[in-house]
């Protein structure tokens, strides 16, 4: 099996979490030829938990960034930070022989031989550019679990796909911005369920923290261009989620809020257009299932 892979993590104010997060990779069955700490600006103790595991591991390497200036009503700040770290991140490593990146977040911990199984898959077919395992939320239910999706909060990618995708795009949500940009350039994306990781700093599903992300996930998905209906349909969906129904109406009012401003999105213009024939693709899916249940119901 191909060991030959790096992880890059942004890591801003984890002090709660991080210190477990490294010992999860510390523990993996194949360990990673580098992995650079990112911290982005932090303002607890994060830096001095990363500076006292590289006198532990010599694979990790901390590097510390400034965040830049942001405007107040920025709504894509945290998919914007998360680039702009994994950017320096991949600066620093530079020109490094590896076959596989991974990119980890901070409040992520894995099961021991999370990487050797998902690269295991990922070498048996080299047409799997981007991968990764079941992520379950801690302290609350739910998760990123759907084979057809790979969450955000760590993901492997295979080194020809993330140099075609150009990295993550610093514009809407970059784990379904990666995932598309790398199906628009012909690769397979796959989770794995069975391969698992935990990640520990969800927001609870209480109207005080899950309505805010909620509103922002809405605002992200009008940046990233789309569509009216399927946004109404994903956000009817969202409704049946805790908290229920207020979920899903401030995801739509995200969206609109989006709309109205008339935010423009920084995503190059063919990307916009194929995620938008996916969607065109599964809102004809879900209409030929909703007419086929009516005419056998």
């Amino acid at each position: 099996m191909n060991s030959k892979y790096v992880l890059v993590t942004a890591a801003y104010n984890e002090a709660g979490f991080i210190e477990h997060t490294i010992a999860s990779v510390a523990a993996q069955s194949i360990l990673p030829l580098r992995w650079i700490i990112v911290s982005d600006g932090s303002t607890d103790e994060t830096d001095d938990i990363v500076r006292a595991a590289m006198a532990k591991h010599r694979f990790i390497e901390h590097l510390r960034i400034e965040r830049p200036v942001q405007r107040a009503l920025t709504i894509d700040r945290v998919g914007r930070g998360i680039a702009f770290a994994v950017a320096a991140g991949m600066e620093k490593l530079g020109p490094f022989d590896y076959e596989y990146l991974g990119k980890l977040d901070a409040d992520v911990t894995l099961e021991p031989k999370f990487f050797e199984k998902v690269i295991g898959l990922m070498d048996r077919d080299p047409q799997l550019g981007l991968a990764g395992g079941g992520i379950h939320n801690v302290g609350t239910p739910g998760g990123f679990l759907k084979p057809e999706f790979v969450g955000g909060p760590v993901r492997v990618f295979r080194k020809e796909c993330w140099k075609q995708i150009g990295g993550l795009l610093p514009a809407g949500n970059e784990d379904g911005t990666s995932a598309a940009s790398a199906r628009m350039h012909g690769w397979k994306v796959r989770c794995f369920p069975e391969v698992k990781a935990y990640q520990h700093g969800v927001p609870r599903n209480t109207v005080r923290e899950k309505i805010p992300v909620c509103f922002r996930m809405g605002q992200a998905d009008y940046i990233m261009g789309t569509l009216f209906w399927f946004e109404f349909l994903r956000s009817g969906v969202r409704m049946f989620k805790p908290p229920v129904v207020l979920a899903g109406i401030a995801m739509f009012l995200g969206y609109l809020w989006s709309w109205a401003r008339r935010m423009k999105t920084e995503l190059p213009a063919e990307l916009v257009e194929f995620m938008r024939a996916e969607q065109r693709q599964k809102l004809r899916r879900w209409l030929w299932r909703v007419e086929n249940s009516s005419l056998h119901g």
